[in-house]
């Protein structure tokens, strides 16, 4: 069974991340596999071993009232806004999906082949989904032992601003210092298919396809009392500070 949690309310980006790692210590901990869908609020979500002041115009983030946070997982960064849908994939044991980029690419595939009947061309690259030579969602991982934490960013809307207002790595002159992001081009489910999803549309559409392709039935469910307040206080302790965001 794999538990199916629904947040289509704009989370503060704390929260949302916080309930990242919490889920993923649930699933290390041989708990409750769970796929989640969520939506966070503005922020500039940088990968786990990146340098802010490399990937980020924190100037103009600062102006626009956008938080920049850091995640737990590696790879670039990204901008998540509520025209994004967040797909997050949390497993006790990940063996049968074999090492990390044939996780990327199997896993990719069953949110490509969900969405085949949009018919707007969705490709499998390496850890991204693309429409020509546009993305589409970029993923990333997380390990400890079997356990596996699997999430992607799905562009379903543009962006209220461009992109490179706030992302150094589309720019002219980017000097990525630690782990580098990959600049394209970016395009979204709206602009490709000429017309306004649902997000519960798309998440029925990904939900039966992810159940599918992992053999296992999804059941809804909610947070446990203690998952709720383990999110809750790394929330506060850990994504809410500069220490963790910002220490590159």
């Amino acid at each position: 069974m794999l538990r199916l949690i629904c947040n289509l309310t704009p989370s503060f980006p704390a929260d949302g991340l916080a309930l990242e790692e919490t889920l993923f210590e649930t699933v290390f901990n041989c708990e409750n596999e769970t796929l989640r869908f969520w939506v966070n609020d503005r922020a500039v979500i940088v990968g786990r071993s990146q340098s802010v002041k490399a990937e980020v115009d924190q100037e103009r983030a600062t102006k626009l009232g956008i938080p920049i946070l850091r995640r737990l997982s590696g790879g670039g960064t990204v901008y998540h806004y509520p025209g994004n849908l967040n797909i997050s994939l949390y497993l006790s044991d990940s063996r049968f999906l074999g090492g990390v980029k044939e996780t990327f690419s199997r896993l990719g595939k069953a949110i490509a082949s969900s969405l085949a009947d949009l018919k707007i061309g969705i490709l499998v690259r390496e850890n991204n989904l693309f429409i020509g030579e546009k993305k589409l969602a970029g993923a990333a991982q997380a390990r400890r032992g079997k356990s596996l934490l699997y999430h992607t960013t799905l562009l379903v809307k543009p962006a209220n601003i461009p992109m490179e207002t706030l992302l150094l790595a589309l720019r002219k002159g980017y000097h990525p210092l630690r782990v580098p992001s990959t600049p394209h081009q970016t395009t979204s489910i709206a602009e490709a298919s000429c017309q306004a999803i649902p997000l519960e549309n798309l998440i029925q559409r990904i939900a039966a396809g992810f159940s599918q392709f992992l053999k296992r039935p999804l059941h809804e469910g909610g947070l446990t009392e203690k998952e709720t307040e383990r999110a809750r206080e790394l929330a506060a302790e850990k994504y809410r500070s500069d220490r963790w965001n910002l220490y590159h």
